[in-house]
């Protein structure tokens, strides 16, 4: 089962590198606390995220998530560089927020590795422009992009246990985040798959069930005692994708063109606990 996993996250992300962006779905970081007693507080920020994380008891904490992505900041739609591949669409604008709740537990008789569990449950929107905007300026850039915009919202169940070690100089954690979102109000431009009847159906089809999202994490954090250096390589892959299949059209491919298979964040970390101070 693993196996299968892990091949798909890689076909995932190769498939990517060759397919027009159009993303309507980028997964936030994944919020990494490793909390260790009471009252500590754990924050990062990044240029697209701001987590925080707070233990309300020895073994019970909170967690809240942000995210935020700018979208086409170019005004020149001629402009190559619009499009980044599998780790980033710059064409994609909007976010998500989130609240959860979980178990922590420190392990061993020194307490450096932790493992935690959360569930928790959020929602946002994102929208972007479709593939063909570029070919219809002709070499102009005198189009109106919101011809081309397409849109949805979305809510988001998610759970996600994580193992790690918490030292005062390095951090290191595994987690295995899965999310169950359901998309609605998607909506397609003028513009957006003009002459593309397929490809405006695949898109309005993928509020008609719940997506459930594999998203394993890597995350490293390195500094001293309160201030890290933070950085988080994600996955995100669809594990229900082949049930969107319209088995009557040869051309009604990939969902997966929808939604981003690879993140990479770095920001900084910020800890406020006692057990630093504790030898």
């Amino acid at each position: 089962m693993k196996s299968s996993i892990y091949a798909a996250l890689l076909c995932t992300a190769a498939v990517a590198v060759s397919s027009c962006n159009k993303r309507i779905y980028v997964p936030n970081q994944v919020n990494v606390p490793l909390l260790k007693e009471k009252y500590e507080f754990k924050g990062s920020v990044t240029p697209t995220n701001l987590q925080g994380a707070f233990a309300i008891t020895d073994n019970i904490g909170i967690m809240a998530n942000g995210q935020y992505l700018w979208g086409w900041s170019y005004t020149d739609p001629t402009n190559s560089y619009d499009d980044d591949g599998v780790f980033k669409d710059n064409n994609t604008r909007g976010g998500m927020v989130e609240g959860a709740i979980g178990f922590f537990k420190p392990i061993g008789p020194n307490k450096k590795t932790v493992f935690d569990v959360y569930a928790g449950y959020g929602g946002g929107h994102f929208k972007t422009l479709s593939g063909d905007y570029r070919s219809d300026n002709n070499g102009t850039g005198n189009i109106n992009l919101n011809d081309y915009v397409i849109k949805n919202r979305f809510s988001k169940v998610f759970i996600q246990p994580s193992f790690g070690l918490a030292h005062r100089v390095v951090e290191a954690a595994f987690s295995s985040r899965f999310s169950f979102v359901n998309f609605y109000n998607s909506s397609i431009g003028v513009k957006a798959f003009e002459n593309d009847e397929v490809e405006q159906n695949k898109f309005m089809r993928i509020h008609d069930k719940t997506v459930v999202f594999y998203e394993p994490a890597f995350t490293v954090r390195v500094g001293f005692k309160y201030v890290k250096f933070q950085a988080q390589l994600q996955f995100s892959t669809p594990l229900n994708n082949n049930s969107f299949y319209d088995t009557n059209s040869y051309n009604d491919k990939n969902f997966n063109d929808y939604f981003q298979p690879v993140n990479f964040n770095m920001g900084v970390a910020i800890d406020l606990a006692q057990w630093y101070n504790r030898r």
